[in-house]
Order: C-alpha cells, then structure tokens, then sequence
C-alpha cells in the first residue's frame, strides 16, 4: 500500500467516524442504522470529489502562469508572446541569470524597436533577436546556453504554431 492509498483511506475513515458521531449524537442507534448504508453509497463518490481538491486549488493558484511558464535552469522566465509570435522577455528575468547584461537605458538605446516596455505585468521586455545581438560578442558560456535555450524552447515552437494556423495563446 503506497502514501497516498493510506492517506485516503484514513481520510475516508476519519470521514465515516465524524458523520456517524454526528448521527449517534442526534438520533442515536437508529441513526447509526440509518448512516451506515448510505455512508457506504457515497464514500466512494464523496472520497473521489474529495481527492480532486488538491489538484483543482493548484491550478487555480496557478493560472496566471498559464502557457507563459519557462524555466532556464530552475530560473523562472517571464516571456509574452505576441500575435506574430515574437517573443518578448523580461529584462529583469534575464539578469537574475545573466548578471553581465546592461541596464534597460542601455539595451533601449541599442536596439530600440526591439526593447519595449509593455507586458502583463508592465515590466522592460527584449526579443531574442537583440538579445543574440546585444550578447553576440560576449564570451560568457552561460549567454550562449540562455540564447539557445531561449531559441529552442521558446522562439522555435512559437514559430512553428503560427506557421500551423494554430492560437498563440
């Protein structure tokens, strides 16, 4: 019997216990005569509902991150996607793994088309094309991982949905 079996069978034992203490305590031994038949009816049922509590609280906690999780090496990357499927990622994401990346100022002056503030939430964002661009001559190993991670997990399937005629988001 694995973790979760036991749990669920003392959770639904737990359950049974406290509806027929309540029975007992109203009505007696004919409440106990009453409960028990229709505790068996709906344990199962009831055991089902109540098992699917966790999982439905998780994604409703976590529905604003619908579609837009991405995680480099454990670091969360906010990315927007756009209607023509560019990419745009937040600049503060980016630094938490590339500390070497120049200021919002900076990167606006660099390639301003491409760096924008905008976004749910309204944070400075950059395409992986200025990335690459702004990066392009730098040595540090871990840039070229972050840009071809970016390119392959990112960019690439979002291309390929928009060339299928499928929804962005």
């Amino acid at each position: 019997m694995n973790a979760r079996t036991a749990i669920n069978l003392a959770f639904g034992i737990a359950v049974s216990a406290a509806v027929l203490g309540v029975l007992w305590h109203l009505h007696g031994a004919s409440g106990l005569a009453i409960g028990m038949p229709i505790i068996s009816i709906c344990a199962i049922p009831l055991l089902d509902i109540l098992s699917a509590i966790p999982p439905f609280l998780s994604r409703l906690a976590s529905r604003h991150h619908a579609g837009r999780y991405y995680a480099f090496r454990g670091h969360h990357v906010d990315v927007e996607l756009d209607a023509r499927a560019t990419c745009w990622v937040s600049t503060a994401d980016v630094r938490r793994i590339l500390p070497s990346l120049p200021a919002d100022g900076v990167l606006r002056r660099l390639q301003p088309t491409l760096v924008r503030e905008g976004g749910d939430p309204r944070v400075w964002r950059i395409t992986p094309d200025a990335l690459a661009a702004v990066l392009g001559r730098s040595a540090d190993v871990e840039a070229a991982k972050f840009r071809h991670w970016l390119d392959t997990q990112v960019q690439s399937p979002a291309r390929r949905r928009l060339e299928r005629g499928m929804p962005i988001r």
